[in-house]
């Protein structure tokens, strides 16, 4: 079977209203478990009162608003999103194994709002490993988002209405109008979203040890997977290395393991230029400052109070604190592969050699670079054609040999 075929053929099974779903030639089933995003109230903004559970401590937010365009379907208070905080989670995993004691959580790319792309690569990697393959949702991406966020014709007026304010605006789609809009307003929300998703994946392993998973050991092992931003998430979480949840992990990066700056998302799949543009500025200015004029945010960027939290810090530009995240990656270099595409323009190779292997090329990580004998992208690294099909699935199977056998390696 073709990967496009694979492909296909889950996707029509992931589209099934049923909690468990099974395929019988494929030797894979899928189950969806409710979740609930516990400590996203306190967080995002439209909560009651924003609070540090850790220090008991109540945080005001210096909100600004960087742009005056007002949507009422999109700028509304994170906190009233009901989406994003109770939504599903789904494992993949063999038929032939009624409870899974390995576990890859696979993160996802920016501006996601469907499983499909995803759901041939975790079939491959449980198919490989043996180990169940959860699909874990970033905030206010898959199914986290309100369903008018992805309505084509509710977005392509806003994306319209992008492109005329802003002449020199480019990439400017319906598919990116919700988070474009929402990001160029608050390009914090990059932080409070992905501090959400930090917690939650606390949260998903609390309850995975309580049993909340049939399917799941309680005592599994977890190891990370994280494809463009969902590398960027996952690198964090590694280095975090939140209660030791992660010290035996291993991740792999797919089409990412750079810095923020190093990314290029502008993509009329991915984010405008007008957006982007506007994140990197507030960054930069947040960081040269130290944060100074958000106070809330510099609370969690505090090494000493958060040292968790605070490694985004250090994910966001090369140039700063290098030399904590060169020695911190130097830590992990056994427990860290990326694979990357080498026309990939979104997330180019030689960035993420910058980062993971450092200037001097001197951390021992793993960073493969390859290059298809067909058309790909970073948003289709392998396209759903049947005029490459062989071609496709020599490539794919290459790829996900290289990454199984790196999971299975003592």
């Amino acid at each position: 079977m073709h990967y496009y075929q694979i492909h296909e053929r889950l996707k029509q099974l992931f589209q099934q209203d049923s909690d468990v779903v099974k395929d019988d030639v494929l030797g894979v089933e899928i189950h969806k478990y409710p979740f609930f995003s516990k400590q996203a109230d306190g967080i995002l903004i439209g909560s009651e009162r924003l609070f540090c559970s850790a220090h008991q401590e109540e945080l005001e937010e210096s909100f600004v608003k960087y742009t005056e365009d007002t949507d009422t379907l999109l700028d509304v208070p994170d906190y009233s999103v009901k989406e994003n905080l109770n939504y599903t989670i789904a494992v993949v995993k063999p038929m032939d194994k009624p409870v899974c004691d390995e576990v890859i959580v696979m993160y996802h790319g920016l501006n996601e709002k469907k499983w499909d792309k995803y759901l041939p690569w975790a079939y491959a990697l449980t198919k490989r490993t043996g180990k169940a393959v959860v699909l874990f949702p970033i905030s206010f991406h898959m199914d986290r988002t309100p369903w008018q966020w992805s309505d084509r014709k509710l977005m392509f007026e806003i994306a319209q209405k992008r492109a005329a304010d802003w002449k020199q605006n480019s990439d400017s789609s319906y598919v990116n109008a919700a988070i474009s809009t929402r990001m160029e307003a608050h390009p914090q929300r990059m932080f409070w979203s992905g501090l959400q998703t930090y917690y939650d994946f606390i949260d998903w392993e609390r309850a995975l040890r309580a049993g909340a998973f049939d399917v799941l050991s309680p005592r599994a092992t977890i190891d990370l997977f994280g494809y463009s931003i969902g590398s960027f998430l996952s690198i964090i979480l590694m280095m975090a290395n939140p209660l030791g949840i992660l010290s035996q992990a291993k991740l792999v990066c797919f089409c990412g393991g750079m810095t923020i700056d190093r990314m290029f998302p502008v993509s009329k799949y991915i984010m405008d230029g007008r957006a982007t543009i506007m994140m990197q500025k507030i960054f930069a200015q947040l960081l040269t400052t130290n944060f100074a004029a958000e106070s809330r945010l510099n609370h969690y960027q505090d090494r000493v109070l958060h040292p968790g939290e605070s490694w985004f810090k250090t994910m966001l530009r090369y140039n700063h604190f290098q030399g904590e995240r060169e020695s911190r990656l130097r830590e992990l270099e056994k427990q860290i592969l990326s694979i990357n595409l080498k026309t990939d323009e979104v997330a180019p190779p030689v960035e993420a050699l910058n980062m993971l292997k450092g200037p001097y090329r001197d951390i021992a990580i793993d960073v493969n670079i390859f290059d298809f004998p067909f058309k790909y992208s970073h948003m289709v690294p392998f396209p759903l054609t049947s005029k490459n099909a062989e071609e496709v699935d020599v490539q794919f199977n290459l790829i996900m040999d290289k990454m199984a056998q790196f999971y299975q390696k003592k």
